[in-house]
């Protein structure tokens, strides 16, 4: 081994960049948000987790957004596979089996909600989400105006987001404050999200028969 320390350093920057993936960082950084939060997910803690400086991370993501954006595809592309644009995309699924199929994905992870929220301030993925929902809207209402479907999709998203979001904190502060939620808080919930769902689905097929 060369006896320089720059030398060293370089050596061992070399084999870290060899043994690093991003599929590597990405399960990582997962488990230290299931475990402890976003809050928590940071850079140099993925670093510290498996071993390595954190500018060895940076080759692979330039920054914590980019990471929150790939560990957001990773949680959400089964229900939205043009999020990862090798997919084709489908329509064959109803638009509230794909809400639920999203409800169920984001509340897998710890703060996954709030993780999905923070990657679609991406316009370019947030896009490819709203559309895959507008598509399956559209399929069940064929001849719907464009704008409308456009429209309707981003109000489903939001409840998505905003429903799993807080489903998601309350639980966590009853958890943290040792504060015992109602037994029946998860149910509620869960029929809360469900009719949510279907009262938007409502509404857009009433706005859509005038």
């Amino acid at each position: 081994m060369c006896s320089c320390p720059q030398l060293g350093c370089k050596k061992l920057a070399r084999v870290e960049l060899v043994q690093l993936s991003p599929e590597a960082i990405m399960k990582a950084a997962i488990e230290i948000l299931d475990r402890y939060g976003l809050a928590d997910m940071t850079m140099r803690r993925v670093a510290t987790h498996l071993g390595v400086v954190p500018g060895a991370l940076y080759w692979h993501f330039k920054n914590k957004q980019q990471l929150i954006a790939a560990i957001a595809i990773e949680m959400i592309h089964p229900v939205v596979p043009t999020l990862r644009e090798e997919e084709p995309a489908s329509s064959s699924v109803d638009p509230a089996t794909v809400a639920q199929q999203l409800r169920t994905h984001l509340l897998a992870h710890r703060d996954g909600a709030e993780v999905v929220s923070a990657a679609l301030t991406d316009y370019a993925l947030r896009a490819r989400v709203e559309e895959h929902l507008a598509q399956s809207l559209g399929a069940q209402h064929p001849g719907s105006d464009t704008k409308d479907l456009s429209i309707a999709a981003g109000t489903l998203l939001h409840f998505i987001l905003g429903a799993c979001t807080l489903e998601q904190s309350t639980l966590q502060r009853a958890e943290l404050t040792g504060e015992e939620a109602p037994e029946d808080t998860e149910v509620h919930f869960e029929e809360s999200f469900s009719r949510g769902v279907a009262l938007i689905l409502r509404g857009f097929e009433t706005c859509n028969m005038k």
